[in-house]
């Protein structure tokens, strides 16, 4: 089983550039909240097909990314493709006839391209509104391919407790800028753990570059978190016997 997988940043970010056939914020395809969503304006027919192209920039200088992961995430689409610019023509990626998920995480095989373009036409409610709450378009580093030993979860959170005069209590929470009202936060343990795994966990934390976290491949694909690896670096043996691997135990906060 493949569970706990680690990704590049999500490549769709605050200087991609949208091109949006049928209107929508594109804002609320890449603000780490899919309860906002990119939706259509005057695209409810499935005899529509809406196009949503993404240019990829750092700097304001166009870029190249490599990428063999597509998560769309709280989408309505039912009949879609994805594109690559081959540098003269789209040429398909990927795609789904009669999509029925509502988050949909695809692999397929890398390439690299400046922009892209996913376009759809049926929804799985016909005749609606194109809608899509997240795009993620990155590059895989590591499965991992063990179960979690262990996973506990909180959420980082800005809030005040004010007592009132009459002893009740007033608690106010501060939503960030895409209206959520936490951070996700986790403290992660393996066993059983190769050393060339141990080594390129090893690695990623040396870079010291925040990275998408998929907790739970299998069971909840849609948890995708952009997170820091908070805690220092610490392994051990699992058992006395070397060769059984390694445990490791440590924190990630969401960036």
């Amino acid at each position: 089983m493949s569970e706990p997988k680690i990704f590049t940043r999500n490549y769709v970010d605050a200087e991609s550039v949208f091109t949006l056939s049928h209107g929508g914020t594109s804002l609320y395809a890449r603000d780490r909240n899919p309860a906002t969503r990119l939706v259509s304006v005057g695209a409810n027919s499935d005899a529509t097909t809406v196009d949503v192209e993404i240019a990829f920039f750092e700097g304001g200088v166009a870029q190249s990314r490599t990428i063999d992961t597509l998560a769309l995430l709280n989408h309505n689409l039912k009949t879609w493709t994805l594109y690559r610019w081959d540098g003269a023509a789209y040429q398909s990626v990927t795609s789904q006839a009669a999509d029925a998920q509502a988050n949909r995480v695809v692999s397929f095989t890398s390439f690299s391209a400046n922009k892209i373009k996913i376009s759809c036409s049926a929804t799985q409610s016909a005749n609606a509104e194109k809608a899509v709450g997240e795009i993620v378009l990155c590059a895989l580093v590591l499965d991992i391919g063990s179960d979690l030993t262990g996973y506990d979860v909180r959420w980082r959170e800005r809030s005040k407790e004010i007592t009132l005069g009459d002893g009740s209590l007033h608690k106010v929470f501060m939503k960030d800028a895409s209206g959520r009202l936490g951070k996700y936060e986790a403290t992660v343990r393996l066993d059983y753990i190769s050393k060339a795994t141990r080594d390129l966990l090893k690695a990623i934390k040396d870079v010291g570059a925040p990275f998408l976290w998929q907790p739970e491949s299998v069971n909840v694909p849609q948890d995708i978190y952009f997170v820091h690896w908070a805690s220092t670096w610490t392994d051990k043996y699992t058992a006395a016997h070397k060769g059984a691997g390694y445990e490791m135990t440590f924190q990630i906060k969401e960036v």
